[in-house]
This record gives C-alpha cells, structure tokens and sequence, in this order.
C-alpha cells in the first residue's frame, strides 16, 4: 500500500442539480399544497370541521292559530315529545337501533322503518318516535349516555278545538308526502314535516300557518353525544287566520243538518254575505272531527271513516254535485226574461199536466195552479209555466245563463281542490256521453231543475247572492284575514279583499221581477210561508229534485234565500239528501240560520211545508 492515499473524486455534479432541482420543486409542491388548504379550501375546510364537532338543530316553529270571525280560537298548537336519531351515530353504531327500540317498547323494525321514511339528509336528525309519554321519555332521559346520537325534547304539533261542525271547513293536517313536498318545497318544508292536508289547513294559507324554522347550533363529541349549545335562532311563528265563518251559525247549521244526517239523510248548508262573498258558514253533515288526526289519525279510525255509509269525508257543501230541482226554476226565469220569452205579467194556465206528443208531463199539483203569471208561477213553483217557458228558451239557452250564474264551473273558493264543477247539459254535452241525442222531455225537465243537470249547494248559494246584490257574482272566501309575523316581533295584517268573478250585467227589470217572485214564495200560498219570518222581508225557493235511487225515486230537499230584500245581509243554501220536499225540510233550517245571523228570535215551524215543493 501507497504511504500516500488517493484523493476522493469530485463530486458528481450532475446528481447535485439533479437533488437540488427535486428539493425545490418538492418545497414547492408542499407549499402549493398548503395554500391550497388553507387559503383555497380553507372555508370549505373550517366548515367540515365544524360540522364534525357542531350540529344545527331545526326548531320548528307553533303552527299559526285559526279563528272564527268572532276570535274564536278553532285551531292551535301544544307540545309533544319527539325523538330523534343523528344520521352518522347511528351509521358508527349498528345496534344503536335496538336499544332504543327496546326502551321505546316498540319494535326494532317499526323504529327503522320511520326512520327511513323521514330521513332528510346525513347531517339533521330523524324523528324516530313523537308524542312519546312521560314515562318512556324520563327512562330515555336516564339512558341517554348509552344512547350517543339520540334526542329528545319539545315539538309543537297542531290542536284543534272546533270539533266535528267545523272539520270540513278548517281539515287536517299530516305527514308530508313525496307530492306535498314537490308542490310546497318553497314554504319550506322537508321529509317528516307536517303540513295542511284539506280544509283550510291545506288551502292556500298553509304555508303562511306554517312559519318559519329557527335553529340551535350545539357542540357534539366525537360520538354524536350533545356537549353544549353554542347559539340559537327563535323560530317565527305561522300566521294566525281569521275566517269569516260564524262560529255560533256553523254550529247552528251543522246541528239541524245532524238531525236529518242521523235518520240516514246527510246534508249541506251554505250561508254567505252578498254584498263581499264572504262566506259564514259552510257545513256538511256528517263530518268528521280534525282533532282525530292529530299527531296521525288511528288506522281503525281511518278505516270507520271511509267506509261509513253515510260518507263523513265528503264535504257535500262543495263537492256534491246533483239536480238542484225547483230552486233551479230562478235560472230559467232570469233567462226567459232576459231573452223576452217572457214577462212579470205573461200567464199560463195549468191543468196539472202537458203532453209531449203522447206522453204526459205533469206539474207537482196534480190539479193545476189554474192561470199563473211569473211571479206566482216562481211562489207556488208551477211546473206547467216552466215546462213551458223552457220549450220556448230550448236547451242552449237555459246552459249558456246557467253558466252565466256559475253553473258547470268552480267557484274558486280558498279550499284546496275538492271542489266539483258540476255539469250543464246541452245537447252536444249528452251526445259526447253517448247519451243518445236530446229529445223534448230533456227540454222541460232542464227548466225545472231536473234531467242531467248537477251543481253544488255552495255554486247555488253563490248564485243566490248574484241575485240578491243586483247581478254581481263574488268568489266565495272562508279566510278573511292573516296576521302574519317578522323575526322581531311585528306583526303585519293582510285583509282579503273581495274578488268578483262576474258582474252579469241583466237589465234593469230582470232580478226585480225574480226577487218579487221569491219574496212571494215566502208569504201566504206561497211554497215555503210556514219558514217567513216575522217582521223581515225574506226571498226563498223551494225545491224537490227527484232521482232514482236502486230502481226508486227518493226526493232531496232544496231551499235558498236571503234576507233582508232591501238590504241583503245573509244568502243561504240548505240540502239535505233524500229528506223529502224542500219547503217542509230545507226551508226550517235556512229560517233558523237567517234569524240566528240577524239575531232574531223567531220561534222554531213544526217542519210541515206548504206540499208539493
């Protein structure tokens, strides 16, 4: 070996610049990578962070409280217990479920089950369980530290106090469906909400009865279990809705047509002012009472409704379209006068009988009226003057004026869509039904209220106002203001103005020679004189529509009104189902409802009508 070592060789440059070169650019990268972080996605980042220790819990808000025209309260809210599940606990723990199950005494599958149905997202969490009892939720309470991700506490849920009289007119409400929340997503509703369904509750004001959600931000560990609130938002509560029924009127109506509906008979009765189309009552008898479904109608409840006979979820006052009979008489003679077919002085003389060719049509009084001009033909309601009259107006005419009335057409009243348009009849109408082609007895029976037509006691009722105001046809309203609320504690009132549908534009002399005719009705020989009451001026129609039932004729009863004549205040509507002659039937019951309205003690009619309508 040299005594002398060699010297190391020069350092490889290249692999130097190589080295350095790869230092920087990783630097570089590193420090790309952290401004990314935390600059770029530094929000994005704060915000997952916090939605790893926080959680917002929705607050929901007190529906808003509905009120009669008098401020009595019909509907409003309480408490009830809910429980509910964060998502991700019960992702991280898989038997989560079956202990709550156990402690809720319900089920395991029952619990999921729910719980996927009102799932909304990974984050909000899932009602599970409501209107849980004292007992169940303080042995939840105890539990709560086995129990990461469960809570329970308050929830405002809908309470009514009105009962069955007023169940069609303010509904129900329940669970949200798939195709309530795609039709109401902007009122802000989520999977497992409640919302209106019918009445009120579900007509156009719903989303103004819900409010608006308030929230508590709380601070959650890393099992899902509450360690304290960090803010909180108050939730706004819905607005409160005063209708324009008449509390003590709709109790009225509802109990006299209860008479009838418990004898087999259900009915319907109308009331309105005919000056706005405000309406005062609405009631269809029987009902059903809003507070069964509160928190969720009983499944055996549910299934007593829907197959009662007498049919308690139909709301008869605007869904049940049927020949409305004599009372349809006013049509034909606003028609007849219109057209100058006739006049307040054109007579007939009935015989009791006409003869389409060989086949006889004859008046309700078999003996005949004698000679009757138009005013007592409309107050002793003689079939042989509008047989007659209705030959000379022919089918198109007498559809176009009912129409004209409202007749074949909604009425656009502020409930949801339940309403029937009913059906006017002319002969290209029977023809499309394959009905075969109009023939003269269609003719006569179209002028008395029979053959095909339907309409619904709230369309008739609508009509009567038009007569009674001087020829303007109003959109009934049940809501006559909102009082809706602002985050900090004002309160805004809208008031309904009133809508016109139409103004019919008659002349001058046409609804003065029908209202004579009415108030005749009401007097001595007239059909409903039993009903007048003393010391007002009433204007009424009878009416007897007879239809076949199971191989039968049964007769349902009619009867409209309004009062007083020189200044109408009320127009009212009653139907009862196969109850009979209209003026021995209907008539008591709008009597009672007018003089209630007018606060007049009139003494109850012994019910026996003047025969035949």
């Amino acid at each position: 070996m040299s005594l002398i070592d060699r010297p190391a060789p020069p350092p490889d440059q290249r692999r130097i610049v190589v080295i350095s070169v790869v230092t920087v650019v990783a630097c570089m990268v590193i420090m790309v990578r952290l401004w990314y972080l935390q600059v770029a996605l530094g929000d994005e980042l704060l915000r997952a962070s916090e939605r790893n220790r926080t959680r917002v819990l929705r607050r929901l808000p007190p529906r808003g409280l509905i009120t009669d025209a008098e401020g009595q309260v019909l509907a409003a809210t309480r408490l009830r217990v809910v429980v509910s599940v964060l998502p991700e606990a019960r992702e991280k723990d898989s038997a989560l479920m079956a202990r709550l199950a156990r402690l809720l005494g319900k089920p395991e599958a029952e619990i999921e089950k729910t719980y996927q149905e009102n799932k909304v997202d990974a984050f909000q969490p899932v009602r599970v369980a409501w209107d849980v009892g004292l007992e169940v939720a303080t042995r939840i309470e105890e539990q709560l530290y086995a129990l990461p991700g469960v809570l329970i506490g308050p929830e405002p849920i809908r309470a009514y106090a009105a009962g069955p009289e007023f169940g069609h007119v303010i509904g129900y409400v329940g669970q949200c469906s798939e195709d309530d929340l795609r039709k109401r997503a902007a009122a802000g509703y989520v999977r497992g909400d409640v919302c209106g369904k019918t009445g009120v509750e579900g007509g156009p004001f719903d989303g103004a009865l819900r409010g608006m959600d308030g929230g508590t931000t709380v601070e959650v560990d890393a099992q899902g279990r509450v360690q304290g609130q960090l803010a909180t938002s108050d939730p706004v509560a819905g607005a409160t809705l005063r209708l324009n029924i008449v509390g003590r009127l709709q109790r009225l109506a509802y109990s006299k047509l209860l008479e009838h509906a418990r004898r087999g008979h259900p009915g319907a009765a109308v009331a309105m002012n005919p000056q706005t189309g405000a309406v005062l009552a609405l009631a269809s008898a029987p009902s059903y009472d809003p507070a069964s479904f509160e928190g969720g109608i009983a499944k055996e409840m549910w299934q007593e409704l829907r197959d009662n006979r007498l049919k308690p979820l139909i709301n008869r006052a605007t869904s049940s379209a049927t020949a409305p009979g004599s009372v349809f008489k006013l049509v034909t003679a606003i028609a007849g006068l219109e057209t100058s077919k006739t006049s307040p002085w054109d007579s007939v003389h009935c015989t009791g009988v006409i003869y389409l060719g060989r086949w006889p049509k004859r008046c309700h009084k078999r003996s005949g009226h004698g000679t009757v001009d138009l005013i007592e033909a409309i107050a002793k309601s003689c079939d042989v003057f509008f047989y007659r009259l209705g030959q000379r107006l022919g089918p198109d005419t007498m559809a176009a004026y009912a129409r004209m009335l409202g007749f074949g057409s909604r009425t656009g009243i502020d409930l949801p869509s339940v309403e029937s348009a009913g059906f006017v009849p002319d002969p290209q109408w029977k023809e499309r039904r394959g009905l075969g082609p109009w023939v003269g007895g269609d003719t006569v029976d179209y002028a008395i209220g029979q053959a095909m037509l339907g309409c619904t006691p709230l369309q008739m009722c609508t009509a009567t106002c038009a007569i009674a105001n001087g020829g303007t046809l109003y959109v009934p309203q049940i809501v006559e203001s909102a009082a809706s609320h602002t985050a900090d504690g004002e309160e805004r009132l809208e008031k309904v103005v009133p809508k016109v549908n139409r103004k019919l534009n008659l002349k001058p002399g046409t609804l003065s020679a029908v209202v004579r005719g009415m108030e005749a009705v009401m007097q001595r020989g007239g059909t409903a004189s039993l009903s007048a009451i003393s010391g007002v001026r009433v204007a009424g129609k009878t009416g007897t529509a007879q239809r076949m039932r199971r191989g039968e004729y049964v007769d349902d009863a009619w009867f409209v009104a309004f009062a007083p004549v020189e200044s109408p205040r009320i127009a009212v509507c009653v139907y009862v189902e196969e109850g009979g002659h209209g003026g021995a039937v209907a008539a008591p019951i709008a009597r009672a409802l007018i003089a209630e309205y007018l606060g007049i003690k009139a003494p109850t009619t012994s019910g026996e009508g003047q025969a035949g309508d």
